[in-house]
């Protein structure tokens, strides 16, 4: 029997809501060579209950775990089991297009020496397809590059329901790390970085979709307190040199400050401005900080403004491009109601 080129693994956790819809965009997918594994991690909400209506899918294999045991130590169980070529994650509450692991295999196949491959997506908020992860135009670096660019989307924008990896690397890098709550994957990441090519597709073959579980500002500020630590866990992986640490820590520093902002926790905000400052003061950073002290109901409105603004410049700019898209987001709905 032909082993499959990739493996497709999706941990879940109280996900009920959203897996139908992430199950039947894989049951869509146009290349076939693959087995996926869908790990049920102690959920509470009925998760497991929706695995009886894809007995029949003969390629994809259902574990319980019987407590919350976490992300990334599903991801390993999988792996374990796995006898793909390439290893490949879907999130329980992302979509894939039809075409996904086709256009990885075809990359793959034309570039063989990439052992490390990552795609653009688009971004479903509220219903409404706001953007994509990156600009097509971007310059992106590709090739043999060093382990920093791993992390953090400061070079390489990809989120890791659109990467895939070789998976004879882990050989050598070992599995996802099970002692850090957030980044394990840009942990792992940097090392495997180490022994591979990278290659990129700027197509978008993804929805990543934001929902209520993903933009509650107290799971958001939460998740960015302990990826802060998680963050410098990484960095310390890559061994960057002294300067390119600063700048990470800058970059890392600013966007956690912006995710105070938006949430409207000011004094929060300053504290990592102070921090960006301390490395390298700029008139962006006094500008920020210098806003942080307007009224809240003034800040409210300026975030009211910047996502309508936002939204607007980017339906003008669409137009009826993604008609198409949003279609088959439309007929993966329905099928899900089935």
């Amino acid at each position: 029997m032909m082993k499959p080129f990739f493996t497709v693994i999706i941990p879940v956790y109280n996900r009920v809501n959203l897996l139908k819809l992430t199950l039947e965009s894989l049951k869509r997918q146009t290349f076939e060579n693959y087995e996926a594994f869908i790990i049920d991690d102690g959920s509470t909400d009925g998760t497991k209950e929706i695995f009886g209506k894809y007995s029949d899918e003969k390629r994809w294999k259902f574990l319980v775990m019987e407590k919350n045991k976490g992300q990334a130590h599903c991801r390993n169980v999988a792996i374990k089991q796995s006898s793909g070529r390439f290893i490949t994650f879907l999130d329980a509450d992302d979509l894939w297009l039809p075409y996904r692991l086709e256009r990885f295999y075809e990359k793959i196949s034309k570039n063989e020496k990439a052992g490390f491959i990552f795609s653009n997506g688009y971004i479903l908020r509220d219903g409404s397809i706001t953007g994509t992860f990156f600009k097509q135009t971007r310059k992106i670096p590709s090739g043999k590059l060093p382990a920093y660019m791993a992390i953090s989307d400061y070079w390489l924008p990809y989120v890791t329901t659109n990467i895939a990896f070789a998976r004879e690397v882990l050989d050598k890098t070992g599995l996802f790390r099970e002692d850090m709550s957030h980044l394990e994957d840009m942990e792992l990441y940097t090392k495997i970085l180490r022994y591979c090519e990278t290659d990129f597709i700027p197509e978008p073959l993804s929805v990543y979709r934001i929902h209520s579980l993903t933009k509650n500002p107290a799971s958001l500020t939460l998740k960015w307190d302990k990826g802060i630590e998680d963050f410098l866990i990484a960095v310390d992986t890559a061994s960057p040199s002294e300067k390119v640490k600063k700048e990470l820590e800058e970059y890392v520093y600013y966007k956690q400050a912006l995710v105070y902002m938006k949430n409207l926790q000011p004094e929060k905000a300053r504290e990592y401005l102070k921090k960006v400052m301390d490395i390298r003061p700029s008139a962006k950073i006094i500008f920020a900080y210098m806003v942080s002290f307007l009224p809240k109901f003034i800040m409210l409105g300026l975030r009211f403004v910047y996502k309508i603004t936002r939204r607007l410049r980017f339906s003008i700019i669409s137009g009826d491009k993604f008609s198409d898209i949003k279609s088959w987001i439309k007929g993966i709905e329905d099928a899900a109601k089935n």
